[in-house]
């Protein structure tokens, strides 16, 4: 339609009104492409010195970039718990309990001295049965157990259980019996250091971070069923 009427009109008419739909082409195009630039600069993404990807939008706030990595192990840890736990149904009974896997040692010299932690969920609470090893072997019910975790935090629980020469010292986290504060650091905080007072003297382990790491997952989990 616009080139049959402007075969219509004079030629200097015609360059005219021919110039003029061109100007308004360009400055549509660098509208578009002005928009854009400011779509595409309204965040800024770097890196900080630690590595972290961070997001600066154009108002002033910040979040951290989530890189696939983050979601794959934030994914891993809360859907891996029959890593840490199971459930086992007494043929018996018919009744079933859901414990660790396994026993979780915290020895150097092949359990002379150290703990060996089991933990079971029962009607709610989540039970630590710690069995202390090398401070001899009588635990008083009023024995208190000390807990370093890594973010500086402490811990003082007194054992739950009754008196033993057993070497054996009993928490309950959690439900009617067990404190709910106490459960909660120990899902969401890795132990650095735990001691144990005996009768005669105490035992003392520091935690690797796998074994600090399995401890905390294993009670989380737990505390879930």
């Amino acid at each position: 339609m616009l080139a049959a009427s402007l075969e219509k009109l004079p030629t200097s008419k015609t360059k005219t009104i021919k110039n003029q739909y061109q100007m308004k082409k360009q400055l549509l195009f660098l509208l578009a492409f002005t928009m854009s630039l400011t779509s595409a600069y309204a965040q800024i993404e770097v890196t900080t010195k630690d590595g972290k990807q961070v997001l600066l939008n154009e108002n002033g706030t910040w979040e951290y970039v989530k890189t696939e990595s983050d979601t794959t192990e934030k994914s891993a840890e809360s859907n891996d718990c029959s890593t840490y736990v199971s459930t086992k149904t007494d043929k018996v009974t018919g009744k079933s309990s859901t414990a660790s896997k396994e026993t979780l040692v915290i020895s150097s010299d092949g359990g002379k001295t150290g703990f060996g932690i089991f933990m079971i969920h029962i009607s709610g609470t989540v039970v630590l049965s710690i069995q202390a090893a090398g401070g001899g072997s009588c635990i008083d019910d009023d024995d208190k157990m000390n807990v370093l975790f890594r973010d500086g935090t402490r811990l003082e629980i007194v054992n739950n259980g009754k008196f033993n020469c057993d070497g054996k010292f009993t928490v309950y986290l959690g439900g009617r019996i067990g404190l709910n504060k106490n459960l909660e650091s120990f899902k969401t905080k890795e132990i650095e250091t735990m001691r144990i007072w005996t009768s005669k003297s105490y035992v003392e382990k520091d935690f690797s971070s796998s074994e600090s790491k399995q401890f905390m997952q294993t009670v989380s989990c737990l505390s879930e069923m």
